[in-house]
């Protein structure tokens, strides 16, 4: 309940507990380390030139981002070798829609749609890898959800979510490669043409539903780039191929004293994976075991609702609807 979104309230909400300060929209430029023999992470920089102090430095970043900001000075041959082989795993297309028309009765429902031109799974990732990505009048394959109905409590009366997912290439993007590219003619009408083949693969799951869209809006690599500084964009840190998995993995703690990794590139991809991984660093630092750090709260508890059946939602639930539904018409109100 809440997307994604509600993970970064729950953490947001565990630092201010514990009196941490957190910043956004400042970058990062340097990872401070000292000492010749042995080298020790002390702080960062910031972009605005400030420079903050601490015990511990841990970065979520992928490890080529991270050891960019330490340096090459500061890096052991070993670790450069290691660096220049590191492969990044795939990159992703994001299509935002929001729409008002009744996505239940066109048959939508709060599963998963995995919409696949053929069986054949190999042969689908090589034609997701093409150079050429505007070729066509579809995608070979994509993801597709509706979060308002995954969370009833999104949904206004009015206007549903849909989320469509392909996973590609960095290749096709690299052209866009200068600082404002995000901003040029060229960048724009690349997108125009991506949306309207991915439109096409949702107008399979939602006939019509070009007529009834509200708001769209397209993340592309350059999106991931721009706002989470990832290498080439990847969606799921380092690839994960044999050699770049398990054992074989980056270690939380770096060969620089004191400077830690967390994220999709340690442990495991995803939500899971990065997430358990902060746990596993935390521990690691406070010299204790990770189950120390995931207790259960007293009176908190996992609740499940089925989303296709409102009858055995509980009562709050339905108030929280009708008072965003409220909310919804009041707005129209105004501006109207």
């Amino acid at each position: 309940m809440g997307g994604g979104g509600a993970i970064v309230k729950a953490m947001t909400k565990a630092i201010h507990k514990y009196n941490g300060e957190i910043r956004t929209g400042q970058r990062v430029v340097r990872i401070l380390v000292e000492g010749d023999d042995k080298k020790k992470a002390t702080g960062v920089e910031l972009e605005n030139g400030e420079i903050i102090r601490a015990k511990n430095i841990l970065s979520n970043a992928d490890p080529a981002k991270t050891f960019e900001l330490v340096g090459i000075e500061n890096q052991s041959k070993k670790l450069q070798e290691r660096l220049a082989k590191t492969r990044y795993s795939v990159t992703s297309l994001f299509l935002f829609l929001t729409v008002d028309m009744d996505v239940r009765s066109a048959g939508l429902d709060s599963g998963n749609i995995w919409q696949l031109s053929h069986e054949d799974i190999d042969k689908l990732y090589n034609e997701m890898s093409a150079d050429d990505i505007l070729s066509g009048e579809e995608f070979p394959a994509c993801f597709i959800s509706c979060p308002t109905i995954k969370d009833p409590v999104s949904f206004n009366g009015h206007h549903h979510n849909i989320e469509v997912v392909t996973f590609i290439e960095h290749q096709p993007f690299s052209k866009f490669n200068k600082p404002d590219d995000h901003l040029s003619a060229a960048y724009l009408k690349y997108k125009e043409r991506i949306i309207y083949k991915l439109l096409n693969n949702v107008e399979k799951v939602l006939p019509g539903v070009r007529d009834h869209i509200v708001h769209v809006d397209l993340g592309t690599p350059v999106t991931a780039e721009f706002y989470i500084n990832s290498t080439n964009g990847n969606a799921y840190g380092t690839e994960k191929s044999f050699r770049q998995t398990g054992p074989f993995s980056f270690n939380a703690q770096t060969e620089i004293e004191n400077l830690y990794m967390c994220g999709a590139s340690i442990l495991a991809h995803g939500v899971g994976g990065a997430s358990n991984s902060g746990v596993q660093v935390a521990a690691k630092i406070l010299n204790c075991d990770a189950a120390d750090l995931i207790k259960p709260i007293e009176g908190q508890q996992v609740r499940i609702y089925e989303a296709e059946d409102s009858s055995g939602w509980p009562d709050w639930i339905h108030q929280k609807r009708t008072d965003k539904k409220r909310r919804f018409k009041e707005v129209e109100v105004l501006k109207f």
